[in-house]
């Protein structure tokens, strides 16, 4: 991908608010600026034999298929196939917190966003996606599936979310990783806002179990600088309790618990080898998404 091809920023929330539907933005997205940049987001991957082709010079003597050539009198070479065989989960975090905005676009918006663009790259490249909605309880899951059927299927559901409740992403995770047998590729989309060490403890359990694990958190740039000024009343989206104070006042000591809050995060995921990476609103999702892509093509 060179640098005329690189996500431009075009493709930012407003932009695609103004598309039709999840499908066409993940399309736009995927085939625009991603595929092609890396093969898989799993490492796993079998040879699958594809067909013949005529050789051309510069082909790999090596596969050339002489019984073809006995039969034919014409030098043809095999040809193989990648294949993935990893199963993907995408969870996506619904809860009330996930509906904050301070500017034209929510946390959870964002995430479903994402976890379409995931969808449809995953799919594309032949591997089975489902998809899990959860806050404190399992609000819907689909099973992994690898067709264009059941990509619009996914879809559908990401444009048609239950209504969130409160968090507890801890205990739903363990849930989660008794439930899934075979190795797979886990994905969380969320805020995180649960505590940090019961949230670690529920991932753990999915590499306990062998399972690769990839964290998306998704902040709200209000949420890291507190860019309030004067006296508010602050209301807990999950709980409804509020609070009043002065923003200048309490500005300081938000920010370094905020900050603590998000090296927690950062460090354990990666003490406990799962891949972390947090991404803010008001950057725009296809050039974090492939930055993230990149990242990981170089390092995988």
């Amino acid at each position: 991908m060179n640098a005329q091809q690189r996500p431009s920023g075009l493709l930012d929330p407003r932009v695609m608010g103004k598309f039709s539907g999840l499908y066409l933005v993940a399309k736009t997205v995927v085939e625009g600026f991603i595929s092609g940049l890396h093969k898989s987001l799993y490492r796993g991957f079998s040879i699958e034999f594809a067909g013949h082709r005529e050789y051309t010079a510069g082909d790999d003597l090596r596969y050339l298929d002489w019984k073809v050539f006995g039969r034919t009198d014409r030098t043809y070479v095999r040809v193989f196939r990648e294949e993935t065989n990893v199963k993907t989960h995408i969870l996506l975090d619904i809860s009330r917190s996930m509906e904050y905005t301070s500017g034209s676009i929510t946390k959870k918006q964002y995430g479903i966003w994402l976890a379409a663009c995931l969808s449809y790259l995953m799919i594309s490249q032949k591997d089975a996606v489902g998809l899990i909605l959860l806050d404190s309880d399992i609000r819907r899951q689909i099973k992994p599936g690898s067709t264009t059927v059941h990509l619009h299927h996914l879809l559908s559901q990401l444009e048609n979310l239950p209504l969130g409740k409160t968090t507890s992403l801890a205990a739903v995770l363990h849930r989660i990783a008794l439930n899934i047998k075979r190795r797979s590729l886990i994905i969380l989309i969320s805020d995180l806002f649960d505590e940090p060490d019961k949230v670690i403890n529920g991932l753990v359990h999915f590499r306990h179990h062998h399972h690769e694990v990839i964290v998306f958190q998704i902040l709200d740039a209000a949420e890291l600088d507190f860019s309030f000024s004067g006296h508010f009343q602050f209301v807990d989206m999950e709980s409804g309790e509020k609070m009043d104070g002065d923003s200048l006042a309490l500005s300081a000591g938000y920010r370094q618990a905020v900050q603590s809050f998000l090296r927690h995060y950062q460090r354990q995921c990666s003490a406990n080898n799962i891949s972390y990476a947090r991404a803010v609103t008001e950057t725009p999702f296809d050039y974090f998404l492939y930055q993230y892509l990149n990242l990981r093509a170089r390092t995988v």
